[in-house]
């Protein structure tokens, strides 16, 4: 079973669900359905958590509203958006690529947050008109209570702190002052750090007060911001040590390919079986690439199915694992490039045929083979 699963495609981007989306719907409903009732008397249970399971969908709907909002001003400033995922913290846009100036990645940055902005101006708008036309008191409720979540998520994202957009806002600032957009990356990197510390401080506060599910929620997001910005930040750093390296320095020349024909059962017995390869292009028998296979999807699939079902059918289509020519930047090909799932790997393209691949052991390697052969000062004071 995949971690993600696909829901379409809206304005043209294709959209996933992880499965923690369940954890926040049950969380939402449940928190909306306990809470109504001290609000708003006089209701049966089950219309409660009707109203709480509404309530939840419309915020999933609202989350999903503030990424498009990314994707679409990204699209709009020329750069590639992979897909749009909901999960545990709300949504995640995949660009492949950086925005050319600061101006534009402050725009790009600036969208998700003033969507739930406009969003909670829109439900708390809509909660005054219902209560004049005499709707229930309980929808008028659930209304008031979207706009201010809504209210809660576009502040909160707007913390100045990678990754939250706020972050962004910083780093897109820090590049126009200093004109270097990895000084400015480190920057709004190390500020999410420290907006993750007081996250944690406050949340253990919350703690000792008396607060046990709240402070340990806020510390717990904390605890998440702090990991993902030293991750941001040890990826700028890498960046900063490839500069000038090119993808052809880093791939694996000439992989081994999987004939997308046939069975996974007898690819595996006649490919996979002793070899060192975990990724493998699928090809069509006319030789062109169609995507590409990894031993994630080979070990999904039912032990049962794996006679019947072809390698073409389990691979990751093309359009969503990275692509780059040998002599293109490596730089380049990393802000394409994910840590997990699909774009963790990259195929090299050279007039039209695959004559490499690009993995994480790969870029790992040349990490640590260039960290010895080019130590890196410490970085300079971003502010």
């Amino acid at each position: 079973m995949h971690d993600e699963i696909p829901l379409g495609r809206i304005a043209g981007f294709s959209v996933k669900v992880h499965w923690s989306v369940l954890v926040i719907l049950w969380l939402f409903t449940w928190s909306l359905a306990t809470t109504l009732p001290g609000a708003v008397k006089g209701y049966a249970p089950v219309a409660y958590w009707l109203a709480g399971a509404g309530g939840a969908v419309l915020l999933l709907a609202s989350l999903l509203a503030h990424e498009l909002a990314h994707a679409i001003v990204a699209r709009r400033a020329g750069v590639p958006v992979g897909n749009v995922t909901l999960w545990l913290f709300g949504g995640v846009t995949t660009l492949g690529g950086e925005a050319k100036t600061p101006k534009a990645a402050f725009r790009i940055a600036f969208a998700g947050p003033a969507t739930s902005l406009a969003l909670s101006a829109a439900f708390g708008t809509l909660a005054v008109a219902l209560a004049v036309v005499r709707t229930p008191p309980l929808v008028v409720s659930v209304a008031w209570w979207l706009a201010g979540v809504n209210l809660l998520l576009g502040l909160f994202n707007l913390l100045p702190g990678a990754p939250l957009d706020g972050g962004r806002l910083v780093r897109a600032y820090l590049w126009r002052r200093h004109g270097d957009v990895v000084r400015a990356g480190i920057g709004a990197a190390r500020a999410g750090r420290v907006v993750a510390l007081v996250l944690i401080t406050l949340g253990l506060a919350e703690f000792l007060a008396g607060g046990l599910v709240g402070g340990v929620w806020l510390a717990f997001i904390g605890w998440f911001i702090f990991a993902a910005a030293r991750e941001e930040e040890t990826r700028i750093s890498t960046r900063q040590l490839f500069a000038g390296v090119r993808v052809a320095d880093a791939m694996t020349p000439q992989p081994h390919t999987a004939p997308g024909w046939i069975s996974a059962e007898e690819f595996i017995q006649r490919y996979v079986l002793g070899d060192r390869h975990s990724a493998y292009p699928v090809a069509e028998q006319d030789g062109s690439i169609m995507g590409l296979v990894t031993l994630r999807q080979l070990r999904e699939l039912a032990p049962a199915r794996r006679g019947t079902t072809s390698v073409r059918d389990i691979a990751i289509p093309l359009q969503e694992v990275p692509t780059a020519a040998p002599q293109e930047l490596l730089s380049a090909l990393l802000e394409q490039m994910a840590p997990a799932g699909p774009r963790s790997r990259a195929l090299v393209v050279d007039a039209g045929a695959v004559v490499g691949i690009v993995t994480a052991s790969d870029i790992a390697r040349l990490v640590d083979v260039y960290r010895l052969a080019h130590p890196q000062p410490a970085p300079p004071t971003p502010l």
